[in-house]
């Protein structure tokens, strides 16, 4: 990489206070940064490091009009969308795609390829499956019978994608996701706990992404949904039959319960626990580590467990911090009563 400030600030729209000619060869975090690294302003407590940064140029939010020689401002409406955009045009990423099909890999006659298709290493393929134009299976993974990957989708490492699951196009299920695994069924009775039979599916949207050691059951019966653009984080469990709407973001260590249905936009933070067969409305977020035990409406912030309204859910964490010294006030109260009783009915230590 090697740019400058002005040309940066005429990629981003950005006002440049300061040197437009500094030399950028690099991008950092504002407190790991050095001279030549461009950083930015991800939000209100990273402010005190503008003082402080080594890095020769910051992108700033439109109230931040100084900052300290050498150091350059590029004044931008959001830094973060904009730094994003610096990284994608001059930070390419890593990734080297493997091309072709892999003597090793293993290809079921009556799957159907489409153009431009990557297979690498001990890829397994079962029969049946359709593979969309400019797909990419990295090396180990699996794909069960009468599945269907969309195009310029990739799969990692040793994902398993089992029988009869659709995912749409450009998707990005990393290294030890599995897509399709059984439901959490069972009917217990005195003798034990019977399998019910996970004879479902599972339909991923368009722009979907999972993370690594994720898990999407498939249904019971019908179809668990994970809808366009939405983004799942790392070891996270989604349950049989839950359909989740657009553009959601679920973080990691979250799980949501069998046939529970989330909105469109949601935000599930880590930790946090849904449960079954419920509904969460559009634009609801789930702080982290809640539980989620009973429907939530549309635009909700919630927390806690049991969840509610995140601002009650301060107040009463905030009570909850007072309690010691609230118990201690009332034994001292306690003692000056009991005092003044003594004192009353004459048997105080004193009048003795």
């Amino acid at each position: 990489m090697k740019t400058s400030v002005a040309e940066i600030a005429d990629l981003v729209g950005g006002k440049v206070i300061g040197d437009k000619t500094i030399s950028i060869t690099g991008l950092s975090g504002i407190r790991q940064a050095n001279p030549g690294d461009l950083t930015f302003v991800a939000s209100d407590r990273y402010r005190p490091y503008v003082n402080e940064t080594k890095a020769s140029a910051v992108l700033a939010p439109l109230d931040i009009k100084e900052a300290p020689e050498p150091v350059s401002l590029i004044q931008v409406t959001n830094p973060y969308d904009a730094f994003l955009r610096v990284l994608q045009r001059f930070q390419p990423s890593p990734l080297s795609h493997p091309t072709g099909i892999h003597p090793t890999a293993i290809v079921d006659d009556t799957v159907k390829l489409g153009k431009n298709v990557a297979i690498d290493a001990h890829v397994r393929i079962a029969s049946g499956c359709v593979i969309g134009d400019n797909a990419v299976l990295y090396a180990g993974a699996y794909v069960g019978r009468g599945s269907l990957i969309g195009p310029d989708t990739v799969i990692h490492p040793n994902a398993t994608i089992r029988e009869e699951v659709r995912i749409g196009a450009r998707c990005i299920i990393h290294s030890g996701a599995v897509i399709g695994a059984d439901g959490f069924g069972f009917t217990s009775d005195r003798e034990g706990h019977t399998k019910i039979p996970q004879v479902g599916g599972v339909i991923i949207g368009d722009d979907v992404e999972i993370g690594a050691n994720s898990a999407v059951d498939r249904a019971t019966f019908g179809q668990t949904i994970i809808g366009n653009g939405t983004k799942i984080d790392n070891l996270v469990q989604i349950g049989h039959n839950v359909q989740i709407g657009e553009h959601c973001v679920i973080s990691g260590n979250a799980g949501i319960a069998g046939s529970t249905i989330l909105g469109r936009f949601v935000t599930v933070a880590a930790g946090a626990g849904i449960a079954g067969h419920i509904e969460v409305g559009d634009g609801v977020t789930v702080g982290g580590f809640a539980g989620v035990t009973k429907s939530v409406p549309a635009g909700k912030t919630v927390s806690g467990f049991p969840a509610v309204d995140h601002l009650v859910e301060r107040r009463l964490k905030a009570g909850i911090r007072q309690v010691p010294d609230a118990l201690k006030r009332i034994r001292e109260m306690e003692q000056r009563i009991h005092e003044l009783e003594e004192r009353i009915n004459g048997t105080s230590e004193n009048d003795r």
